[in-house]
Order: C-alpha cells, then sequence, then structure tokens
C-alpha cells in the first residue's frame, strides 16, 4: 500500500494532467481548453511557491554559514545584503519605483553589459588556445570569424565595411545555429515530457 501511494499515484496525477493539458492544446475548440488553463494557472501557483521556498533557502544556507563563520563567510553576507536591497524596494515601493528603476538602470544594465563585455576575452583566450593545441582550418576560420565580429562592432573610421559583414555573421550562420540549439531543445523537451508521460521519468516520485 505505501508503494502504491508513494509511486503509482503520483504516476497517475502527473500523467492525467500532462494528458489533460496536451489535449487541451492540441484540440483548443473543446472543452478540454478549460481544464488546460486551470492546469497551466495551478502549474504557475505552484512554480511560484518553489521560487518562494528557494529564495528562503538561500537565505537560510547562507545565514547559517554567517552565524557559524564558515569558509566564505564574506562572500555570504555579500549575497544577503544585495537579496535584501533587491527584494524589499520592490516589495514596499512597488515595481516602477523609482529606486527600483534606479536600481535597474545604473546596477543590473551595467553588470549585464560588464558581463557581455568579458565575452571579448573569453573568445580571445579560446583563440589562442586553439592555436596552441590545435592548427587546422576549422580553428582558422574560427579565428577570422572572431576578428571580424569583434572589429565589427568597434567605430573605426575606415572599417565601417566589417559591420556588415559581422551583421551578416550574426544574421546567417550565426542565426542558424541558434535555431539547431532551440531545436536541440525542443526535441528534448518533448523527449522529457513523453517520459514523465509514460511514467519511465519520476520527478515527482520517490522511486
Amino acid at each position: 500500500m505505501r508503494r502504491i501511494i508513494r509511486k503509482w499515484i503520483p504516476i497517475f496525477i502527473a500523467t492525467t494532467s500532462g494528458l489533460l493539458a496536451l489535449a487541451g492544446y492540441l484540440f483548443p475548440d473543446t472543452g478540454l481548453s478549460v481544464y488546460r488553463d486551470r492546469l497551466v494557472e495551478w502549474a504557475v501557483i505552484i512554480g511560484a511557491f518553489a521560487l518562494i521556498l528557494g529564495v528562503f533557502n538561500v537565505l537560510r544556507v547562507h545565514g547559517q554559514r554567517i552565524l557559524e563563520s564558515g569558509k566564505g563567510q564574506v562572500y555570504s553576507v555579500v549575497l544577503l545584503v544585495a537579496a535584501l536591497v533587491s527584494f524589499v524596494p520592490p516589495l514596499v515601493y512597488g515595481p516602477t519605483d523609482s529606486l527600483t528603476r534606479g536600481m535597474v538602470d545604473y546596477v543590473i544594465t551595467p553588470l549585464g553589459g560588464a558581463l557581455a563585455a568579458l565575452v571579448v576575452f573569453t573568445l580571445t583566450l579560446s583563440a589562442v588556445r586553439m592555436l596552441r593545441h590545435r592548427r587546422g582550418p576549422s580553428s582558422l576560420l574560427f579565428i577570422v570569424v572572431v576578428i571580424l565580429t569583434l572589429l565589427g562592432t568597434t567605430p573605426l573610421r575606415g572599417f565601417e565595411w566589417l559591420s556588415e559583414i559581422r551583421s551578416w555573421l550574426v544574421g546567417v550562420p550565426g542565426m542558424a545555429g541558434v535555431r539547431g540549439l532551440l531545436l536541440g531543445v525542443a526535441l528534448g523537451t518533448v523527449i522529457t515530457g513523453i517520459r514523465v508521460l509514460l511514467g519511465s521519468e519520476r520527478p515527482h516520485s520517490e522511486f
């Protein structure tokens, strides 16, 4: 009986819910769309509570590390202070408050730009390592593409034509690679969903 409760009942609930939601998307003109929308709403609510629990778990773990003076205590203090500064103003004053917009405009956006700028150094280091360990046509092609892409983003006089080459590299071969990645992600998502529906993959069960 205990095995039925812990294994088969979660499988039955997950499979039934998944099939109802899938049928609601495949046959939107039927009454199944109502059950589909309700199940999606429930999933969103559960996901929101899971996010809240995750935040509290992060605060608990790093707070315990600070109290115990464990390794990385300074980083835990910085993380907790940053979390409080990020969460309190939107909750108290709302997401459209000037303080919240200021944090986004003057802290989060510059940090995102700095992380994007690190891509230049990462690509340069990858090109140097590739030349040292593996030399061939593919390595040469990679280095040429990196150089053209980086020079195409710099405002150099006399090299305006490089911006057109960069746009073509990003729009044609780059977009083709992104679409291939998206197709792979979509196929992996479909396969994982089928495994969950068939009961082969059981992230909701202890067995």
